[in-house]
């Protein structure tokens, strides 16, 4: 994290924080697949087995929440990133949702590689708070729709 006294003041230290709950629920996976083996090397039926079964219901629960969360915290950042390059939110949610609508509208699939590879381009930019690459993808997306509904495709960047 920066040397900021201000923790999560930065989008880069609530994602930190994000990767750090992602790598808690990686090792609380690890050891829940090891509970599991584990649990199944018990007598059926044992009181036991029911006790540590439950616990370890209970941790999956718990496991799929940290992922939730730290998914909600990578959202929260993306959001940031997003609106400081001057694209407000919902345009770039239309446009994504414009995408979806031509993608399904699309009559050959070979049609939809330049428009998706925008998609991805988008969703890896966010991801790795690249503020250019964010900016390029949504001009490739823009021009794969203006393209895609002229009937005649970009090829993909």
């Amino acid at each position: 994290m920066s040397n900021d006294k201000h923790g999560l003041s930065t989008p880069a230290q609530v994602e930190a924080l994000a990767d750090q709950l992602s790598a808690c629920a990686d090792e609380l996976h690890a050891r829940l697949m090891t509970e599991a083996a584990a649990i199944g090397a018990m007598p059926d039926g044992s009181a036991a087995r029911a006790t540590r079964r439950a616990a370890a219901d209970r941790m999956c629960d718990a496991e799929q929440e940290l992922r939730q969360r730290a998914n909600s915290l990578y959202a929260d950042t993306a959001a940031a990133i997003v609106a400081t390059l001057g694209e407000p939110q919902q345009q770039v949610i239309e446009l994504t949702q414009a995408a979806a609508r031509r993608i399904r509208r699309i009559t050959l699939i070979s049609d939809a590689t330049g428009l998706v590879a925008g998609l991805l381009a988008l969703a890896g930019g966010v991801a790795s708070a690249q503020p250019g690459a964010v900016l390029t993808a949504l001009e490739t997306i823009r021009t794969q729709l203006k393209a895609v509904k002229a009937g005649r495709p970009a090829k993909p960047p």
